[in-house]
């Protein structure tokens, strides 16, 4: 009897020490698993918001998405408005872009993490992650002497280095504003000028191509780094 006690003993013991075993890597994975997610969700974002959100998500043309600005709203809210959109509005609907799982993942992302500066991630599928290189295209001098020129020949009638007179002074514009959203800006006037309350100030289109647009905002962008 008391060897049928003892390797009951032990059979509970080994059962106990497999089930905790087991559950330690089940632990593991998901935390992996919630690791990974998380950086798809920045990249998701970067991706698909930052135009309008900011690299930061303090906002530019969109509102910013920082979890104190989104308090009021449950991740159902956030994921609804970023599905369905807003109408009247630049917000498009992004249904048809991303799935279910990923909107799941960018509202949560919104709601939970902290503001920070996005960047590019190399991923793994264990979890772990890589935060690549910045791509600093817009510090090539070559390309801000080329914006410089632009500038003078397309910006400098209403554009002041320090004043706003008919127009937002550039240094103010650096300061405010990621080389992005100063892209944009370019790219498309009007609707970046109404949402920031310059409507009564009227910024033509100009037939710049797209790297002519990357020139003039890498030059606009690099006085705040001559600032600096």
């Amino acid at each position: 009897m008391l060897k049928n006690y003892q390797k009951r003993h032990l059979i509970r013991k080994v059962t106990g020490l497999i089930f905790v075993l087991v559950l330690l890597a089940f632990t593991g994975l998901f935390a992996g698993e919630d690791l990974r997610h998380g950086w798809v969700a920045r990249q998701i974002y970067l991706e698909n918001c930052t135009a309008c959100h900011g690299f930061d998500r303090t906002g530019f043309v969109g509102v910013p998405l920082t979890p104190e600005d989104l308090s009021i709203h449950s991740e159902a809210a956030i994921r609804s408005l970023i599905r369905f959109g807003i109408e009247e509005t630049l917000m498009p609907a992004w249904n048809c872009r991303l799935t279910l799982k990923e909107l799941r993942q960018l509202s949560y992302y919104l709601k939970k993490t902290p503001a920070e500066i996005i960047k590019k991630i190399k991923l793994g599928y264990d979890g772990n992650y890589e935060v690549t290189a910045d791509m600093t295209w817009w510090l090539d001098s070559s390309r801000i002497g080329k914006g410089l020129s632009l500038f003078s020949e397309y910006c400098m009638g209403c554009h002041h280095p320090e004043i706003e007179a008919f127009a937002p002074a550039y240094s103010d514009i650096a300061n405010k504003r990621d080389i992005r959203a100063i892209m944009g800006q370019i790219k498309f006037p009007y609707t970046s000028s109404a949402i920031l309350d310059y409507a009564d100030q009227i910024m033509p289109v100009f037939d710049l191509t797209d790297n002519e647009i990357k020139n003039l905002g890498a030059y606009v962008y690099s006085y705040r780094k001559l600032k600096q």
